[in-house]
């Protein structure tokens, strides 16, 4: 054998080993949590919250977990609602938060497509619709559901790289270390994301900055829309419809709701003068939901945008690193403790909770939210500042 085909064996076998050492090391950091082979506290008990698509290994771990009730919607769900609260673990065995940052509607529907191809069917839902997904939606000229083929071949791939990839193996070095970091971005084995990385910023740097940033974000995108003309020919009614029309087919428990926007973005929605959108939009929901119900379908609609003390939680001033808020991360997402009334107020049969309102199409027509905007501001001299400097840090003063 010549020395250059002993070296060209020699590399092929170190890689092929080195190949196989990484896979093996993957595999049973799990960084992913997609193969449960072992579970060690200080090793890989905690796992990350990757950067990349989030969506996939969510239905991924959703397949394996088989979870007979499931939380749908975006990030506001995703850190919001926990599924190991009291109100919801009474009525599941196995909840699951499949909530997507950044996803609309769509993506979630498709994805109980494929949890229910697969043969898991839960027996409850809890769907969080998004306001801001009608931000420059357009009007569809096909409103029939168009159902997505590739996701089996989509799991198949992610559970390789899993494997095989060195952002992979990068992940698994980052979950031993998140084994030592209170403040390590983590994702529960039950889908929630308990956002410890926000716990962290926030004892750094205060929750100003982060209520600032965000309401300057919430300005640029409220300002720049562009309102559809028919809002249930619309992607997000689209999928709406589908998702009732299957729950229906599959004898599925459907609760509905609208997120509990702070009043930064109440606020923003009132400069814009968005508000009479906003009652559109609710009016759209609750025909929806009544017509599925008349259908049949076991589903009801709640309504949490609304101004109630929570919703209006001040903001600590600049500089304050020791006051913690109670119910809100920033302007744009809530903590669990707000998501645990919110579960309360929709599954618990006995509850006395009076955070939010059942909405029924008779209903939005008495809806007070522009005038209790309206109210809000005149008598929160704070709120107005926030709204003042958001406004011109977006460039829309």
């Amino acid at each position: 054998m010549t020395p250059r085909r002993h070296f060209a064996r020699l590399w092929i076998v170190t890689l092929t080993l080195s190949l196989a050492v990484v896979a093996l090391f993957n595999v049973v950091i799990d960084p992913w949590g997609l193969h449960g082979l072992l579970r060690v506290k200080g090793v890989n008990a905690v796992k990350i919250r990757p950067e990349r698509a989030i969506g996939e290994l969510k239905l991924a771990r959703a397949l394996r977990h088989r979870p007979d009730a499931l939380i749908l919607g975006n990030s506001r769900a995703d850190i919001g609602i926990d599924p190991a609260h009291g109100s919801l673990a009474a009525l599941a065995q196995r909840p699951f938060n499949l909530a997507e940052p950044g996803a609309r509607l769509t993506a979630q529907v498709h994805q109980l497509e494929a949890l229910l191809a697969a043969g898991h069917r839960p027996h409850l839902l809890l769907v969080g619709l998004e306001l801001f997904d009608l931000l420059n939606a357009e009007a569809l000229r096909r409103t029939d559901w168009r159902p997505r083929d590739d996701l089996p071949a989509q799991q198949r791939a992610t559970r390789l790289q899993s494997v095989i990839t060195l952002s992979a193996f990068g992940d698994s070095l980052l979950t031993l270390r998140a084994q030592r970091d209170p403040h390590a971005a983590t994702l529960r084995d039950d889908g929630f994301n308990p956002l410890r990385d926000y716990e962290g910023m926030a004892a750094r740097e205060g929750y100003a900055p982060l209520f600032r940033q965000r309401a300057a974000e919430n300005a640029r995108r409220i300002g720049a829309h562009s309102w559809p003309s028919r809002l249930d020919a619309t992607a997000d009614f689209i999928a709406l419809r589908r998702l009732l029309e299957l729950a229906d087919q599959h004898d599925v428990r459907v609760e509905c709701f609208t997120y509990p926007y702070h009043a930064h973005i109440l606020g923003t929605l009132h400069r814009a003068g968005l508000l009479d959108e906003v009652a559109a939009w609710k009016q759209t929901l609750a025909d929806t939901v009544h017509a599925a119900t008349a259908q049949g379908a076991n589903v009801r609609l709640w309504d949490f945008v609304a101004v109630t003390p929570e919703t209006a939680e001040a903001v600590p001033p600049p500089g304050d690193r020791r006051s913690v808020t109670r119910w809100y991360w920033e302007g744009g997402h809530f903590k669990a403790a707000l998501g645990h009334r919110m579960l309360e107020r929709m599954l618990s049969a006995d509850s006395t909770e009076d955070f939010g309102r059942r909405l029924l199409p008779e209903a939005v027509a008495t809806d007070t939210l522009a005038r209790d905007v309206d109210a809000l501001l005149a008598t929160r001299a704070d709120l107005m500042a926030d709204l003042e400097r958001a406004f011109a840090t977006a460039g829309l003063d």
